[in-house]
């Protein structure tokens, strides 16, 4: 991201005794680059969200690919595992050359390590490990691709595709087709092996995934989790067998902070969730077919802005959602959506008027969101 806050527009809005300049574009387009620097005559202290949001994602923003040196080079006939720990003597990037590379156990990424693919057309990673459902006595959540307790490493270019099944995940091709109940509210009993998290972030900082497909997971496709600074842009996500109630399906930031989800297309999940004492995470210009979702109990100020949301009438929930009382906490205080074109399962927009400032309500008793502010001219 280059020059942060630099294009913020000086709009002056008005509402509930509050005079503020918000930004209609408050990144530049080359969300998450190099070059995060936040134009300091633009903050305001009845706003101060405004300078958090700006640190949001890796720090001084994921390294140019021309910046970073190529450690070594593999084909699909190495060991994955073993050149991703030789590499990480030095650091530096490992490049998977095209072919199919299969996982059949965990494969653990190391500080300062870039998994990079030369394409993700030819590099394709595919998943064939196995896992029940967590909470299943005995058993622990598994992943496929783990970035636990490491800094400054990465995922790119490459599809990631779950391969451990012989038949597709239940779920329907056209956005017009008739809801039913089996999708998000019935588990997955073709097999009951699928629990495997595509890539996991988990205790890190400092890590993204960028221009990846992630395709067919077994449960969440991304999961985030006590992490902060991290970057996810450029992905396509598309599927997962198991996404029904109970947890899973999710892209899931979860109690972690200064994440940067950003021009992302994401279909055919359960939810992108903020969740979990999460606090000051961007959601930006992404395309989407799934809800964005104050899930339970975050912690406030997170910012969802310049999104496109269509949500089919197969989807259980509408483009901007909360949980559910009996079993989660209400969304917290200071999360702002902006800018969005969000449309309903009838096709209706919602929250979307534009210059518009929306904020989530932090009660189960007056909807989901309400406008604070409005563009005036």
């Amino acid at each position: 991201m280059k020059k942060l806050l630099r294009t913020f527009l000086r709009t002056p809005l008005r509402g509930a005794g509050w005079l503020l300049f918000f930004s209609l574009s408050l990144f530049s387009q080359s969300y998450g680059g190099r070059g995060w620097v936040l134009d300091s005559t633009l903050l305001d202290a009845r706003f101060p969200a405004i300078a958090e949001w700006a640190k949001a994602g890796v720090e001084g923003g994921i390294p140019d690919s021309l910046e970073t040196k190529i450690a070594m080079k593999i084909t699909p006939k190495a060991n994955l595992q073993k050149a991703i720990n030789k590499v990480a003597k030095k650091g530096g990037v490992l490049l998977l050359l095209p072919g199919e590379y299969t996982i059949n156990e965990p494969i653990n990424l190391h500080s300062g390590v870039i998994l990079r693919g030369i394409s993700k057309e030819s590099v394709i990673l595919s998943i064939k490990m196995h896992g029940y459902f967590w909470r299943t006595v005995g058993q622990t959540r598994k992943g496929a691709v783990l970035m636990h307790g490491i800094e400054n490493a990465g995922v790119e270019n490459i599809t990631l595709k779950y391969a451990a099944a012989d038949f597709e995940p239940n779920d329907r091709n056209s956005n017009d087709a008739s809801w039913c109940i089996d999708v998000f509210h019935k588990p997955e009993k073709r097999d009951t092996t699928l629990f495997v998290e595509s890539i996991w972030i988990h205790q890190s900082r400092n890590c993204y995934v960028q221009n990846c497909n992630i395709l067919w997971s077994g449960s969440d496709p991304i999961r985030i989790t006590l992490s902060d600074h991290i970057t996810c842009r450029r992905n396509y996500i598309d599927r997962c067998y198991n996404k029904n109630d109970g947890g899973m399906g999710y892209y899931n930031i979860s109690n972690s902070r200064y994440v940067l989800i950003c021009n992302e297309k994401i279909r055919r999940i359960r939810h992108l969730a903020i969740q979990n004492f999460s606090k000051y995470n961007v959601i930006i210009d992404n395309d989407l077919e799934v809800d964005i979702n104050f899930h339970d109990g975050d912690a406030g100020f997170n910012l969802v802005q310049g999104n496109r949301s269509k949500i089919p009438t197969w989807h259980s929930w509408e483009p901007i959602s909360v949980g559910v009382p009996k079993q989660h906490l209400p969304p917290g205080d200071g999360n702002i959506l902006y800018n969005n074109q969000l449309v309903n399962k009838a096709g209706e927009l919602v929250y979307s008027n534009k210059g518009a400032f929306y904020q989530m309500n932090t009660d189960w008793n007056n909807g989901v969101a309400k406008e604070k502010l409005q563009n005036v001219d």
